[in-house]
């Protein structure tokens, strides 16, 4: 198969997350049409219309690569796979709650090679390719230097699986609040990533993430200097916890995360 030049890749995930959140902006007032409800989450009419929309704009380009996305999965027999997140913050999203984004990355043999996460509300682009700096809107993230936990801030997500063990997410909690200088859950894993490597926030803990969620953000982290580290579910294989902070702060978490889930 043909190389792509990572340019091209990075363009077409750019527009195609452009197309997408452009579609679920003008659609808000449509924000609470539910396809099904659970416990800890919700899946949305508008997730559904805006993954068809994502997947149509990078097929057009590539109609021979693989899709896997929150909302379903287009196998073809490619090296490329492009994995998307077509509303991630679905909750912020219904609640009319700001902070939500379209996450859209390509991978080859399994090697992210380029994503782009865009906030369509604060027409924030964050976006990478391997080889590349990170950006927002065309201008470099710098990650915090902050290098004590005490002085830290620390953004993370609640786990929807939080029934099944609840003690240690509990402890990992409270161990995170009396560490650190603040803790903030924000509802978006994707932007939280991006805002660890804006210098925004200085790490980022969730223990059940899915690769839509963090496969663009996670790049983008890793270009602007972040250190990320995920390890793997049972439970999915395209699930995962990750661990992200600048280089001062990512081995104390680590270290609370093994304190917290050793038993």
């Amino acid at each position: 198969m043909q190389k792509i030049p990572l340019n091209k890749l990075l363009e077409i995930a750019i527009f195609s997350a452009k197309k997408t959140g452009a579609h679920a902006l003008k659609n808000q007032h449509r924000r609470t049409e539910t396809v099904k409800t659970f416990k800890h989450d919700v899946k949305l009419v508008l997730d559904v219309e805006c993954q068809k929309i994502a997947e149509q704009s990078i097929l057009d380009s590539f109609p021979h690569h693989a899709i896997l996305g929150e909302e379903g999965i287009t196998e073809m027999d490619s090296d490329y796979e492009w994995v998307i997140d077509p509303i991630d913050g679905t909750m912020n999203f219904t609640r009319g709650f700001p902070y939500w984004c379209v996450s859209i990355a390509v991978r080859k043999n399994g090697t992210v090679l380029a994503g782009c996460v865009f906030n369509p509300v604060s027409n924030e682009c964050f976006t990478a390719h391997i080889e590349s700096p990170a950006l927002c809107n065309g201008e470099p993230l710098v990650p915090s230097d902050v290098k004590h936990l005490n002085e830290s801030t620390i953004f993370s997500g609640v786990s929807k699986y939080v029934d099944q063990d609840p003690d240690a997410h509990f402890k990992l909690f409270q161990t995170l609040i009396f560490n650190t200088r603040k803790v903030r859950i924000n509802g978006s894993a994707a932007l939280d990533i991006c805002h660890v490597a804006s210098g925004h926030a200085d790490g980022y803990f969730e223990t059940t993430l899915y690769l839509w969620d963090h496969a663009a953000a996670g790049l983008i982290a890793q270009r602007a200097g972040i250190i990320m580290h995920t390890y793997p579910l049972p439970h999915d294989p395209h699930a995962c916890g990750v661990i992200c902070a600048n280089a001062h702060l990512i081995n104390p978490l680590l270290s609370i995360h093994t304190d917290c889930f050793s038993s």
